[in-house]
């Protein structure tokens, strides 16, 4: 089409320029990047009520389940239960590890511990028991635990948070829905030995 005096050049009807191209494309991005976000933030923030931390029915398992998974579990070596964070603690058999009787425990009965690997100083995950102290040392900050998660050193401001459990035709269930603060500093059921006196983890 011939170009009459007078008029602007254009882009032909029904296509777009470059600038509007970019725009649109720049809106586009951003629109998906804040969907994105959204989504993810919702998700994040959503509690976790099925088969994890925030469960009041969450089931472990029986003795023997953890025994198979964890060979260990009768010597003592605390059960790692990753799903909420959990150090499952047979706790006859764990005194009998520091004591170094070596006496084994298949079925400890309700006589267990649910401990939060959370470490209450500022959140770190506690890795598992010392083989050379038995105790639990988190690696961030220093703070150290008994077996029972009483705090024995570090800035940690008591001992290792734990859950209520219960056991039904021989299944062990956990509360993981309200958390009991752990034992204040100073509490001493059975392992007296100082810092000092055990050697540590390496770093």
């Amino acid at each position: 089409m011939t170009q009459q005096w007078g008029e602007q050049p254009g882009p032909p009807v029904r296509e777009i320029s470059r600038r509007g191209f970019l725009r649109r494309a720049v809106g586009v991005g951003v629109g998906l990047l804040t969907l994105q976000f959204v989504g993810g933030t919702v998700l994040f923030l959503w509690p976790n009520l099925s088969g994890g931390l925030g469960d009041p029915n969450l089931v472990i398992g029986s003795a023997a389940d953890i025994t198979s998974q964890q060979p260990e579990w009768v010597r003592g070596l605390p059960f790692i239960f990753n799903k909420a964070r959990l150090f499952i603690v047979n706790v006859p058999a764990a005194k009998a590890r520091v004591d170094g009787t070596g006496e084994e425990f298949d079925d400890p009965g309700e006589d267990i511990l649910a401990l939060y690997r959370k470490c209450p100083h500022l959140g770190c995950n506690v890795p598992q028991l010392c083989d050379r102290s038995n105790w639990f040392e988190c690696l961030c900050h220093g703070s150290k635990y008994t077996v029972l998660g009483e705090k024995r050193d570090g800035p940690a401001p008591r001992g290792m948070d734990r859950f209520a459990h219960r056991v039904e035709d021989g299944v062990y269930i956990i509360d993981t829905s309200v958390k009991i603060s752990g034992p204040p500093i100073g509490t001493d059921t059975f392992d007296s030995r100082t810092p000092e006196a055990i050697p540590h983890c390496a770093a």
